[in-house]
């Protein structure tokens, strides 16, 4: 159910959104009668970050040196709002598509672990960006209701890609955190499980990484993991603290940042806060900085650490 908060932003309209996406139900087609397994826990997870240089139309050569095979869930970014309205990826004649190198990724993270589940991240920052708009650009509700539709559509567009899309992240900070969000991510749900359904009952999953917590606790029962960022932003939200808004603790995955100068706790410390809290895993950001090796040491640590049966290279 909706929150009172959201209902007295959007008004009685909220309603003609949620008949909205009960449409969006009718018109997706059926696309397969078989579905990939579900995410099962602990969970290793790792992000990758395309857009540190715009020219999209290369792949940076270290990138080659990125281990797939050390991650369950790889989040990627920054995918983001378009001058459509719609979610997707930037493209520009100064740039070059974007998509050029999330297919890629989906690609290599493929060719190396089939089985890894990949999660499209709606960016923040200023807008606009080399990415496209953070969600602050949606002003009223037919743009709410056109960007959700969107999610559905910009993962089912992916559908035959080296397996495809498994869910969507929003980097819940900034001009990210709207007191519309909630009614935002319930519809995007809505639109998750219809494609979900549609492709035989295939889960996909919808994930928060929030450096501010207002309005979570409107989100709870839409959102399938929290991506902690307890590495830069968000360092002072606790376990404790999102459990108080309503979140399970096998649904947060606590985080840790190898990135150069990026701070937070030691690999050591996770791990003990992760144990200490009956957490669902631990996410690394990220794999592809400058500093790619160490973050790819961390990152099979971490492997290694959550998944101690398993053998990899």
């Amino acid at each position: 159910m909706l929150s009172s908060a959201v209902a007295r932003h959007w008004g009685f309209g909220i309603i003609s959104a949620l008949l909205c996406s009960i449409a969006w139900r009718a018109v997706i087609p059926r696309l397969s009668s078989t579905a990939p397994p579900p995410i099962t826990l602990p969970i290793a997870a790792a992000w990758v970050y395309l857009s540190d240089n715009q020219n999209y139309t290369e792949i940076p050569s270290q990138w080659l040196q990125i281990n797939f095979t050390v991650a369950d869930v790889l989040l990627v970014g920054p995918v983001g709002l378009q001058e459509d309205g719609t979610f997707g990826l930037y493209s520009s004649q100064q740039t070059g598509p974007l998509a050029n190198r999330f297919n890629w990724v989906i690609h290599q993270a493929r060719s190396m672990n089939p089985d890894i589940k990949i999660i499209a991240s709606q960016w923040w920052g200023s807008s606009p960006s080399i990415w496209g708009y953070d969600i602050s650009a949606l002003q009223n509700e037919t743009a709410i209701q056109k960007y959700a539709a969107s999610v559905a559509t910009f993962i089912q567009a992916w559908s035959n890609v080296s397996g495809g899309i498994d869910g969507y992240d929003i980097d819940y900070e900034s001009s990210n955190v709207q007191d519309y969000a909630p009614a935002l991510l319930t519809l995007v749900r809505q639109g998750l499980d219809a494609l979900g359904k549609a492709e035989g009952a295939r889960k996909f999953y919808l994930t928060v990484s929030p450096a501010n917590t207002g309005y979570l606790d409107e989100t709870t029962q839409v959102v399938d993991f929290v991506n902690m960022q307890t590495y830069a932003g968000g360092s002072g939200i606790t376990p404790q603290t999102l459990v108080s808004l309503g979140f399970k603790s096998d649904q947060l995955l606590y985080g840790i940042c190898p990135e150069t100068n990026c701070g937070g706790q030691t690999i050591e410390q996770v791990e003990q806060q992760y144990t200490a809290n009956n957490m669902a895993g631990i996410h690394v950001w990220r794999l592809n900085s400058g500093n790619l090796v160490d973050e790819g040491k961390t990152a099979a640590q971490v492997y290694e650490f959550l998944h101690p049966q398993k053998y990899f290279d």
